[in-house]
């Protein structure tokens, strides 16, 4: 481990304990549990509540290139998008290889330093997480996978048609505290970052992806030729994201969480969860959780977790009225306004609304 920081030595290290483990296992396609949703949106809270079921152990974003360089190579794309009849053998096999756990992180990310100080942090925190005893005997002893992702939204009707998972997990949360929790916005895009925008895409991209998603109007590509804020890049992004999954037919193959409801009415929700996806005993450490801030979560929103009101409504603080107006407006403009200025959505309606 020569020319290695002693944080990336740790991550060298448990990358090291991770291949070992996953070298000595065969896991079952038919028990992996995945976990998808937007960034910020609460796959790794989730996947804390539901790591704790025993016999399962953990995969962190393998669609993401800066660790899975094999993804980028086989040609998945920051929000790859599929119809579901559209035949892909290269992605079908990439993913077969995750859902069985035959796929492991790639290091070399550490000697390039591709990566910003705060995403680094977040991925030390990650990875120091797991040598906690609960989840290292989970890494150890696990015989079946949970899968979380951050990137797989536009696939999901694709996927279930080619895997039979145990379980697929869609989590949404609140598009305004996804805006808010993912940067300062408000401001327009600079002109240098136009052609290349990093961790966020550009209008023109937001535009590309949305024109080759099957039931997209016209309409509506018409109001995403004039998003120039960053808040409205997000809000795209995310309105993508969830889109392609709520306005495929119910009843869906995959269940749905709203990360209020989560926080909220958590032991319920827990207990729910865990029943619909045939656990009928749920370990008291999967509450535990509801009281934790993620291992992703900043360090100043880390001391509001306690208190729920704070901790959904924080949005509310940190954006303007016109930033919450631009971001409803898309937000509507995509049949997905069962999310309104309301800190809660209109649980019975979520579902995409004639456009």
């Amino acid at each position: 481990m020569k020319n290695l920081k002693p944080e990336q030595s740790v991550i060298k290290i448990i990358q090291n304990l991770d291949k070992i483990i996953f070298n000595s296992k065969k896991f079952d396609i038919k028990d992996t549990i995945v976990i998808t949703g937007s960034p910020r949106s609460g796959t790794t809270l989730l996947m804390d509540i539901l790591g704790v079921i025993p016999g399962y152990t953990g995969l962190f974003e393998p669609l993401n290139p800066i660790y899975f360089p094999e993804a980028t190579k086989v040609g998945f794309k920051s929000r790859t998008y599929l119809p579901p009849k559209k035949d892909w053998l290269e992605g079908e096999n990439y993913l077969r290889k995750i859902f069985t756990g035959d796929l492991m992180y790639d290091s070399s990310w550490l000697q390039k330093g591709d990566y910003s100080k705060q995403n680094f942090n977040n991925i030390l925190s990650s990875y120091i997480s797991q040598l906690k005893p609960e989840k290292l005997m989970h890494q150890l002893l696990g015989k079946n996978l949970i899968v979380k992702f951050v990137r797989l939204n536009r696939m999901l009707p694709w996927v279930t048609e080619r895997f039979q998972l145990r379980s697929i997990i869609l989590i949404i949360r609140h598009p305004c505290a996804v805006v808010a929790s993912r940067f300062k916005p408000g401001q327009k895009l600079p002109s240098e970052l136009q052609q290349n925008v990093k961790p966020f895409p550009t209008p023109k991209e937001i535009l590309n992806e949305a024109s080759q998603i099957e039931g997209i109007e016209q309409s509506l590509l018409n109001k995403l030729k004039v998003i120039n804020t960053r808040e409205e890049i997000i809000t795209a992004s995310w309105c993508l994201d969830n889109y392609v999954p709520l306005s495929f037919p119910k009843p869906y193959p995959w269940r749905v969480m709203i990360y209020e409801k989560l926080i909220k009415d958590g032991e319920k929700e827990i207990i729910r969860i865990f029943n619909e996806i045939g656990e009928k005993n749920v370990p008291r450490s999967a509450f535990h959780h509801l009281k934790l801030p993620s291992n992703v979560t900043q360090k100043i929103d880390q001391k509001i977790v306690a208190n729920i009101e704070v901790q959904l409504s924080k949005w509310k603080e940190s954006l303007t009225e016109k930033q919450i107006e631009r971001i409803l407006s898309i937000v509507s403009a995509f049949g997905l306004d069962f999310y309104t200025e309301e800190i809660e959505p209109d649980y019975e309606n979520i579902c995409i609304k004639d456009i």
